[in-house]
């Protein structure tokens, strides 16, 4: 039942909260809306690249410390 719980907590909060906030500034449409909806995307696609070349670094960097692929 924990386990459900804390499935259903990510889900709200990395789905729900941003798809109820992306719904409600289209349907106010005010002009500000353009500029709130192109800095969330802007966020998330560097947020996005920044997480994704950040866990590579540090993938490479453990197995290097860890000498995973030396012949020894």
């Amino acid at each position: 039942m924990i386990n459900f719980l804390k499935m259903l907590g990510v889900l709200v909060v990395a789905v729900i909260i941003p798809l109820v906030i992306v719904l409600a500034i289209w349907y106010f449409d005010h002009p500000i809306a353009d500029l709130v909806q192109v800095g969330i995307v802007q966020f998330a696609v560097y947020f996005a690249i920044v997480y994704i070349i950040g866990l590579s670094v540090w993938m490479m960097y453990s197995d290097i410390k860890t000498k995973r692929y030396s012949k020894a």
